[in-house]
């Protein structure tokens, strides 16, 4: 990212990954877990000249040390469609990130709603195991494992704050969590790692999680919070009805190698 928050966002990306500054991109990498693609990328600067993309490409598996390519362009980079499709046609996933925001001085919520905890052993234990169940949905259990290892002292230490969400008030059954992390140097907080339980999804939770971390960041004394989603229609309809604000488009590139 290399927009209004980069700031706030290098602060997040260094608490796991080792970053290298080069004149014209950054390489974001992650030592302890090479396949979290999250935490290893290149980012491109502004200053990156857009046709020169397709001969970079080829080179981004040995600056990350990895057997797959993941690009970050800049915002001010914009794809033209010749590019998509040559790509796309190359066996690359050209895929678009929208980065949300919102001023937090407009948001209403109040901290402390019934369903939600945060900052207790309870609800660290319980984040925990959502955030592992969630994630070996998608990247499978070791690795699931192996990240929430990586992330727990951060959890722990408060340095990110693991939001959780239970299905009622009594707080027994844990169904979602979140991260936030707060910048007080920036007064910004980011929000990550939004995760329901899919039986528990479309049923007004997800509202909840996010509107308590909107007030917990809020109550903290941050002006800004801000987010990064994927392009689909479900999610881009969640965060707009929540009334954030689409202020940046980032197109990433994606290619993994077999071999």
């Amino acid at each position: 990212m290399t927009g209004y928050f980069s700031k706030t966002e290098h602060q997040y990306l260094s608490l796991t990954s080792e970053s290298k500054l080069f004149d014209h991109y950054s390489v974001y990498k992650d030592p302890n877990l090479p396949q979290i693609f999250s935490h290893n990328f290149v980012q491109l600067h502004d200053t990156f000249p857009m046709e020169h993309i397709p001969d970079f490409l080829p080179f981004i598996p040995k600056l990350l040390d990895a057997n797959y390519i993941h690009l970050k362009a800049s915002p001010q980079h914009v794809f033209p469609l010749v590019l998509k499709q040559s790509l796309v046609k190359s066996g690359f996933v050209v895929e678009d990130e929208l980065l949300y925001s919102m001023k937090l001085g407009d948001w209403k919520g109040q901290t402390g709603h019934p369903f939600t905890a945060w900052g207790t052993a309870k609800s660290l234990s319980d984040g925990s195991s959502i955030m592992k169940i969630y994630d070996s949905l998608y990247i499978g259990e070791a690795i699931a494992e192996q990240k929430l290892v990586r992330k727990y002292p951060f959890y722990k230490e408060g340095t990110i704050l693991l939001v959780v969400c239970y299905s009622d008030s009594s707080q027994n059954i844990p169904i979602g969590c979140g991260e936030l992390f707060i910048d007080s140097q920036e007064k910004t907080a980011k929000i990550e790692e939004v995760a329901i339980l899919d039986q528990f999804q479309r049923r007004g939770y997800g509202s909840i999680l996010v509107g308590e971390m909107l007030s917990i960041a809020k109550s903290l004394g941050m002006d800004d919070a801000y987010l990064v989603a994927s392009n689909s229609d479900g999610v881009t309809h969640f965060y707009e009805k929540l009334k954030f604000q689409k202020y940046e488009r980032v197109h990433t590139v994606f290619h993994y190698f077999l071999t």
